[in-house]
């Protein structure tokens, strides 16, 4: 049980399990304003109608579930190294809607999405030799 909790406590698989969840939340906030599209106009720009959709809901559970990892990897990762690597869901969110919601990608996206992946392979590099002197 011990060997469990050390894995599941690995703050960089917390940080990669936050990416996760954060793009699940995004994936279920706008199925719930998509479902939820066709409600009450006079109030549609608030967003409130979102919350009449149980996949608003679920997107909610999923924030709070990302918070409460993001602030287990803020006790273990210093910020300045935690926040860059935090960027993920920019690459997952798109493939994400791409895959599931049949959202189209532009060329342009595209290469965004190569930019911040390479951004984050070159920041994981140095930091993973900084974290082996952690």
């Amino acid at each position: 049980m011990k060997r469990l909790w050390r894995w599941i406590g690995n703050p960089w698989l917390q940080l990669a399990l936050n990416a996760v969840i954060v793009t699940i939340s995004e994936l279920f906030l706008k199925m719930g304003a998509r479902a939820t599209a066709p409600l009450a106009q006079s109030w549609a720009w608030t967003g409130i109608s979102g919350l009449a959709s149980p996949w608003t809901w679920l997107g909610i559970v999923f924030i709070i579930l990302s918070l409460l990892t993001w602030l287990y990897v803020l006790r273990h990762v210093p910020l300045s190294i935690a926040f860059p690597l935090s960027n993920a869901p920019h690459i997952l969110v798109p493939l994400v809607s791409w895959i599931f919601l049949g959202e189209t990608i532009s060329g342009r996206r595209w290469c965004g999405i190569a930019v911040v992946l390479a951004g984050l392979i070159v920041i994981a590099k140095p930091l993973a030799r900084i974290e082996e002197k952690l």
